[in-house]
């Protein structure tokens, strides 16, 4: 622990250093150690881990809130941090799925924000792991989420049409180039019925981690639409990125998933195969601190920031980089 923090102290440079990890309760675990022996520690968090992490690391303080520094670079309330993307040929195929399978999820936002609500998400993730113990288990089971919690999620729904401009802008900021058009579905004109030949199975997978809440609804009542059987999985946040390929061929071959947008874009990208449906999560991300002095990413030149890859990295390098602050990885 020490030597990480000593990297604090780097010689009063005007320089962030961004150190990664694989996961946010390796950087809760860092900041308690940090609490333990009073030196100065700033970790990025999204929520819930933020709230559960107070639980075990009483000092930690919220530094820099994303969405603010979001919102004060671009003309955008927030920013489409998760999405819903369905297989290319599923969505060609199941349009009308896709339409029920939407319409359930509109008011998930507010079903998740009444308790007894809350309480059944949770009695059926832990029946989830229950189910399969030999299978990977959910870190989103065993714990306790409050309505401040989820409030804090910032979870919401937007269609791909409706959201198209703020993914565009988002992903353009992040990753240099727009999505093209091709990128966001567009439900057909005719008003189908959802009606499979027969049974039809639809695999739809969630990443271990907040974007998961994005269909707590559905994963908790489940979804009736007529010939069709929804099948929910969670993997491991690191492996959400491409279960489109690692699961091809198989018996449970993903139809939907909630990736992080920008993931997907970078997907599509490369290879096409996949469009957005909607939007579900629009920022949580923090930085944490504990025995912090800084409550500004200006405060934070010389300072070390803990922090997890992907998407959250490329966005706390992003803001960095706006606001004129030389970071190094």
């Amino acid at each position: 622990g020490a030597a990480a923090f000593a990297a604090c102290e780097n010689g009063g440079s005007d320089v962030v250093t961004l150190q990664s990890y694989n996961s946010e309760s390796q950087i809760v675990a860092l900041l308690q150690q940090a609490q333990n022996s009073g030196a100065e520690a700033y970790g990025v968090l999204g929520e819930p881990s933020l709230t559960n992490g107070k639980a075990e690391v009483s000092s930690i303080s919220v530094a820099v809130d994303f969405q603010e520094e979001w919102t004060a670079i671009t003309e955008f309330d927030g920013y489409p941090q998760a999405s819903l993307i369905a297989r290319g040929t599923f969505a060609q195929s199941d349009p009308a799925f896709i339409a029920a399978f939407s319409e359930a999820l509109k008011d998930n936002a507010t079903w998740l924000s009444q308790e007894e609500n809350i309480d059944k998400f949770e009695q059926k993730l832990a029946a989830y792991n229950a189910a399969d113990p030999d299978g990977y288990q959910t870190t989103l089971a065993g714990k306790t989420y409050t309505t401040e919690t989820i409030a804090n999620c910032n979870l919401g729904y937007q269609s791909a049409q409706e959201v198209k401009a703020s993914v565009k802008d988002y992903v353009n900021r992040l990753s240099g180039s727009e999505p093209a058009d091709g990128f966001f579905y567009a439900a057909p004109a005719s008003g189908a019925q959802a009606q499979a030949e027969g049974d039809k199975t639809v695999d739809v997978y969630l990443p271990d981690g907040t974007p998961a809440f994005a269909l707590a609804k559905v994963f908790t009542e489940g979804v009736s639409v007529a010939g069709y059987t929804v099948r929910f999985h969670i993997v491991a946040a690191g492996q959400i990125g491409t279960i489109f390929s690692s699961t091809a061929g198989t018996e449970a071959e993903a139809d939907l998933a909630v990736m992080p947008t920008i993931g997907a874009a970078n997907v599509y990208a490369k290879a096409g195969g996949i469009q957005l449906v909607s939007t579900h999560v629009f920022g949580n991300l923090y930085i944490a601190s504990v025995n912090g002095t800084a409550d500004s990413l200006e405060d934070l030149r010389g300072k070390t920031v803990y922090t997890t890859a992907a998407t959250t990295i490329q966005l706390l390098q992003y803001l960095l980089t706006a606001n004129g602050i030389e970071y190094t990885v």
